[in-house]
């Protein structure tokens, strides 16, 4: 059996090395120094060349390197019979809910504002915004996560879903017909949906307009969930009151994009939550053992939702 790492240069040296420690003897190799192809059973994959999965003839597992598989799906030639795992984390979920906490946090107590007034030696006291309210759109494992760690905080906290959900930390709404009413009170809507047809372009000026006056958005989803112009629309008409965006349509951001200038946009370059690389060899590990022993795998996709 043989691993092939489908991934950019500096991942897939750092992981080789990881799991040539811990699977001594078993065969890894990276792309695109596949070897024998036929000899292939796992890829681990992001971000793909497109057509470099279906010439391997017994694959058996595909793993992404990180939360997300829509970069999986975008490929036309995916192999249509491989099981697809998605990399699941403590550490992931932890990262991304200090990352929306922190943006919160720093948007309610005006700290970008403040650095701004220092640079031009302005003493300006404010008292914080006072909005509480936050939705948060996907209560997968990292917006459960985030969920929950906003409850702590003692924000009132709304989470909406494809399907029905019940959790203690959080009110719940789910479905097409519920999604205005998910966000029409919030202070703050926080993108954490996956990425599938149906929340391609999700954060739209329809989306916007049912938002309340002054509602601030945070997209750590993926950039195509959002339509960036009807962003720029939404802020420029005065009626979102900024944006703090980490994933983009197009990454890097072109330096050219109107996004970067934007007065009341916050960019971080995809940073919400960052895989680890000793986590990520374990997962390797352990779905590569499985898979030896016919065992269950955990954390696998449905290749009819996408997620």
């Amino acid at each position: 059996m043989a691993i092939l790492l489908l991934l950019p240069d500096t991942k897939a040296e750092q992981l080789a090395g990881l799991l040539n420690k811990k699977l001594a003897g078993e065969d890894i190799r990276i792309w695109p120094e596949t070897g024998r192809p036929e000899e292939i059973d796992v890829a681990v994959v992001w971000a793909h060349p497109h057509g470099a999965l279906k010439n391997l003839p017994n694959l058996k597992l595909i793993l992404s390197y990180g939360a997300g598989v829509d970069h999986i799906f975008n490929d036309p030639d995916l192999p249509v019979d491989v099981p697809i795992c998605r990399f699941v984390a403590d550490s992931l979920s932890r990262q991304m809910a200090d990352y929306v906490s922190g943006v919160i946090l720093n948007h309610r107590l005006r700290l970008i504002d403040y650095r701004e007034h220092q640079a031009a030696g302005n003493w300006h006291p404010w008292m914080p915004r006072r909005g509480n309210k936050v939705t948060i759109l996907g209560l997968g494992q990292l917006g459960q996560a985030t969920a929950r760690q906003l409850n702590t905080l003692r924000f009132d906290v709304t989470g909406w879903s494809r399907t029905a959900k019940t959790l203690d930390y959080c009110h719940t709404c789910h479905g097409q017909d519920m999604l205005t009413e998910a966000v029409c009170e919030a202070d703050y809507v926080v993108c954490l949906l996956p990425l599938t047809e149906e929340t391609r372009g999700i954060l739209n000026g329809t989306l916007f307009s049912a938002m309340k006056k002054g509602a601030y958005l945070i997209n750590v989803g993926r950039g195509d969930h959002l339509n960036e112009n009807d962003l720029l629309d939404a802020l420029y008409q005065g009626h979102l009151g900024g944006a703090c965006l980490d994933v983009f349509s197009e990454e890097p951001l072109p330096s050219v994009s109107p996004l970067w200038r934007h007065p009341r946009i916050l960019i971080t370059p995809h940073i919400a939550s960052v895989t680890d690389p000793e986590n990520l060899a374990d997962y390797v590990v352990q779905s590569f053992n499985a898979l030896k022993q016919g065992s269950s795998l955990k954390h696998l996709v449905d290749r009819q939702v996408q997620y």
